[in-house]
Parts: structure tokens; C-alpha cells; sequence
């Protein structure tokens, strides 16, 4: 008889009895101070303390825990692997729904310098969704990053991408309307800051992977971890937080990867963003939904993001 699991353990449920054994094996964890709050890192160290570093960073509705199989390929490929909570999400302090794009891009401009002072191998940063949008702007924002992998790549200062990425992307490219949704928010914000909503009423959550992962929804559906409300607040900073330097203008290599499944947000939206994206740059379209589990998919990723990252080492 199978003992239910408590919403502590929830997320065990996602992952098979290998990958639970491994990761129990290897995880560590670390605590640093960042906005105010302890943000948790899991981290999955090599011994050799020079190996090349890569921090995971999560999108929204998502935590640590749900990309194990992924750390475990980067960690088995050599890599000393750190998957931090932004502030108020996963096993991190903070309010559960009142938060910034700025204190998330914060947070792992933090946990980067953090991690330069405790290893010495070069420094990566990757990250998925809403996690690759905050992964290059921590980078431009100061990261002592040598390149970055961005699965997805979203421009949260420009109010048309903002809608794209939701439910309302069929309002992106109206003239006027994301700007009229832009202003709306910030006044709402000024008036109700703390007033919070559902947060799967802004995306299309039961897109998040294609129709391979057929029980993935269900279990996500129940898991007590991932965001359920957000402030207007949070809502306001969305539509406003451009990265310190615009895409045109980076000079930070970047590998960008976009999903040809993807249901949950166009794929045409990331295609246009690694367009405007100036430095050394470098793409690669994959046949999988907005994420994936299992499949081949992680082994295929790591394979891609390994092959990249191994020209700066």
C-alpha cells in the first residue's frame, strides 16, 4: 500500500524511485539572505570545488524540485548544479503572493555572486519560461556569469510580450490595447497594491507540456508549492520591468532554445526576441511542448546546453 505523501514531500511525486534515490544522495542545501527573505538553494555539488557552475532558475509557478532529472543529466555531466526559490515561491521565505519581477531578478543576482565566492569554476545561468526572461536580465543586472541558456526568451518591459506569454495573447498585437492593460494594472496597483487574484488565470497552465505528459497536469494541479494568488503589485512590475540592458544592445553570449509544441505561449514570441537579440548568440528550435518530463527530453537538453556551454571552459 502506497502511504500518501505529505504536502512537504509533494514533490517526490513528480519523479521515479532512481531519481529520488540520486538526489537524496547528492542534494545539499544552502540558505542566503536576499531581499530581506532567506531565499533556499538546492545545490548539487561535484568535489572538484573548479568544476563549471550552472544555476537553474525556475519560471513562474514553478519551484526547485520539479527539474530533477534535469540537474541530475548537468550534475552527471560535470556540472556542480544550484536551483534556487525566488522570493515567496518553493521552499523560500517570503509572501506567498506579494512579490516583484525586480526582487526575483534580485534574488538570483544574489545567489550568482553568492556562488562566485563559494566555487571557482565558471559561472553559467540558465533557466525555463518565465526562468529564462529573469535569467537574462540577472545576467545584464550584474551576474558574474560567463554565458547563459535562456528556454524562452520574453521582454517583460515591452507590455505586448507581457500579454503574449498569458491568456490575453490574442490582445498582444492590437494597437493600444497592451499599453491600455499596462496602464490599468499600474493604477489598480497604486490604489490596491496587496488586492491578490488566481494566478492560473493569467496563463495557460494546463499547456505547460505537450500531450506526451499526459499526468504531469493532474499532479501539478494539487502540488501546494507552485504560486496560487498574485498581487496587483506583482501584476503591475510585469508590465514594467525591462532588463538593465535591452536585447539589441547585449553583448553577453547567449544560447537560446523554443519549443515547437509549446501551446502555452506562441513560439513565434521567443523566435522574434532572440532576433532582436545582439552579441554572440546562438539558437536551436526542439520538437517538445513549453516543458517536458521524461521521454528522452532531459537527456536531450543537457546534450544541447553541454555542447554549448563547452566552447567557454
Amino acid at each position: 500500500m502506497t502511504l500518501p505523501i505529505s504536502n512537504k514531500d509533494y514533490w517526490r511525486i513528480y519523479h521515479s524511485e532512481h531519481d529520488l534515490q540520486q538526489t537524496d544522495a547528492i542534494r545539499k542545501t544552502y540558505t542566503i539572505l536576499s531581499t530581506g527573505v532567506d531565499i533556499h538553494i538546492d545545490a548539487y555539488e561535484q568535489e572538484d570545488t573548479s568544476a563549471p557552475v550552472f544555476i537553474f532558475n525556475h519560471g513562474g509557478g514553478g519551484y526547485s524540485r520539479l527539474f530533477i532529472p534535469t540537474i541530475l543529466e548537468l550534475y552527471q555531466r560535470g556540472y556542480t548544479v544550484l536551483v534556487p526559490d525566488q522570493r515567496g515561491q518553493g521552499l523560500s521565505q517570503g509572501n506567498r503572493s506579494d512579490f516583484t519581477m525586480g526582487q526575483f531578478v534580485q534574488n538570483i543576482v544574489d545567489v550568482a555572486h553568492w556562488a562566485s565566492k563559494k566555487y571557482s569554476g565558471v559561472l553559467f545561468m540558465g533557466g525555463a519560461s518565465l526562468g529564462g526572461a529573469l535569467t537574462y536580465k540577472a545576467a545584464v543586472a550584474g551576474s558574474p556569469v560567463r554565458a547563459i541558456v535562456c528556454h524562452n526568451l520574453y521582454d517583460f518591459g515591452n507590455p505586448s510580450d507581457t500579454l503574449a506569454v498569458s491568456r490575453f495573447a490574442p490582445f498582444a498585437n492590437l494597437p493600444l490595447i497592451p499599453s491600455l492593460f499596462a496602464m490599468t494594472t499600474r493604477f489598480l496597483r497604486a490604489v490596491l497594491p496587496k488586492i491578490t487574484i488566481p494566478y492560473k488565470m493569467l496563463g495557460k497552465f494546463d499547456k505547460m507540456v505537450d500531450e506526451r505528459n499526459t499526468e504531469f497536469y493532474a499532479h501539478y494541479q494539487d502540488d501546494p508549492y507552485p504560486i496560487k494568488w498574485v498581487s496587483l503589485r506583482y501584476m503591475a512590475s510585469i508590465f514594467s520591468t525591462p532588463p538593465a540592458i535591452r536585447l539589441e544592445e547585449n553583448t553577453l553570449p547567449v544560447l537560446v532554445i523554443n519549443q515547437t509544441r509549446d501551446k502555452m505561449v506562441s513560439p513565434s514570441v521567443t523566435r522574434h526576441n532572440y532576433e532582436r537579440l545582439g552579441g554572440e548568440k546562438a539558437y536551436i528550435e526542439i520538437d517538445y511542448g513549453h516543458w517536458a518530463i521524461g521521454g528522452g527530453f532531459e537527456e536531450e537538453w543537457v546534450s544541447i546546453v553541454d555542447d554549448y556551454l563547452k566552447q567557454f571552459l
